[in-house]
């Protein structure tokens, strides 16, 4: 993504000031580097683990939780047997 682009994303969200700010910052720190920048698949993983850990701990029943969130009872199972 270009220097141009980049802000004009960011300005969608930031405002025009907070973006070129960010920018500016991003080029400071990295600037001429390769970046991986996370989707937040891994993040939204976790979270939904951690749900799925806090409901069956009140009481949430493994089919229920099973057919609410889409999952294998193997996975589901391993995914409450975790301790985080």
């Amino acid at each position: 993504m270009r220097e141009a682009e980049l802000e004009a994303r960011l300005a969608e969200s930031l405002g025009p000031t907070a973006a070129r700010a960010a920018v500016d910052a991003l080029i400071a720190a990295w600037g001429g580097c390769r970046l991986d920048i996370p989707n937040g698949s891994a993040a939204r993983l976790r979270q939904r683990d951690r749900e799925i850990r806090r409901m069956y701990r009140n009481g949430a029943d493994l089919f229920a939780l099973r057919d609410q969130f889409g999952l294998s009872d193997r996975h589901l199972r391993r995914i409450v047997s975790r301790v985080h």
